[in-house]
């Protein structure tokens, strides 16, 4: 079996139902409303790093701390009653203080708009052209002390990249599909240590000059993606579920 049908036949294997179990993306599909969808998947994809059991465990945990709707838990700073300017570890790197600020952030866009996607969409169509990606001017509707959010502007920003997987790929069991202003072809696959892994082993992604794996940044990104859509055509993207279905499951 050639590289191209190997791919896509890992993508029909991993990309079904069956992924939502152990995955942050499980939580977007307990809330019918669209604005809900998109508040609970972007806390979500922003807290997806590390080990799967513990990304879970603190989503939960923010979860059962909002007896109401997320929108309006965030809107009436209800928040606040759970984190606290504190320095002291909630997850990892992020903070307590991290997490209030994070919050403090989200609410300022909900004040000014009323979706998150409304707003996005509406910074997006009056960008700099400077901002090639959609996830650039999403990170600069958060302040540089929020360090959930990537601002390098040479970062490959997976946790955004994957929040934007979930919202604009249509016709799939995982991704919801909602923002349908922005065109799938144009996204970006989300980088992780998985999906790393098998690009290298693929030679998807070509070493560096010193022959190791290059880093996950916004050039490899790109450079993947690339890759992805001679395979997947203008849906690159779903290239994440064969290589990261596979490195999680190897």
């Amino acid at each position: 079996m050639d590289i191209k049908s190997h791919l896509l036949f890992l993508a029909d294997k991993y990309e079904n139902k069956d992924f939502l179990k152990d995955d942050p993306s499980r939580y977007m599909h307990e809330f019918q409303e669209q604005k809900e969808q998109e508040i609970v998947a972007f806390l979500a994809a922003n807290l997806a790093f590390g080990r799967r059991e513990q990304i879970l465990k603190h989503i939960e945990w923010i979860l059962e701390k909002i007896n109401t709707k997320p929108s309006e838990w965030i809107l009436n700073e209800s928040y606040k009653d759970v984190f606290f300017y504190e320095n002291t570890s909630f997850y990892r790197m992020y903070s307590y203080r991290a997490m209030r600020i994070f919050f403090d952030d989200m609410r300022k866009i909900l004040m000014e708009s009323d979706t998150l996607g409304n707003h996005f969409k509406l910074k997006w169509e009056k960008r700099s052209y400077n901002d090639l990606f959609l996830f650039q001017v999403m990170s600069k509707e958060f302040s540089h002390d929020c360090n959930l959010i990537a601002h390098s502007k040479n970062s490959a920003a997976k946790k955004l990249n994957m929040f934007l997987r979930w919202m604009v790929r249509d016709n799939s069991p995982v991704d919801l599909g909602i923002w349908k202003w922005y065109n799938k072809s144009e996204l970006l696959l989300p980088l992780d240590t998985h999906v790393m892994q098998q690009a290298t082993k693929f030679n998807l992604i070509n070493k560096s000059s010193s022959n190791k794996v290059k880093s996950a940044n916004l050039k490899t990104a790109i450079e993947l993606t690339e890759k992805m859509k001679e395979i997947f055509g203008d849906d690159p993207v779903r290239g994440d579920f064969a290589l990261f279905g596979l490195g999680v499951n190897s």
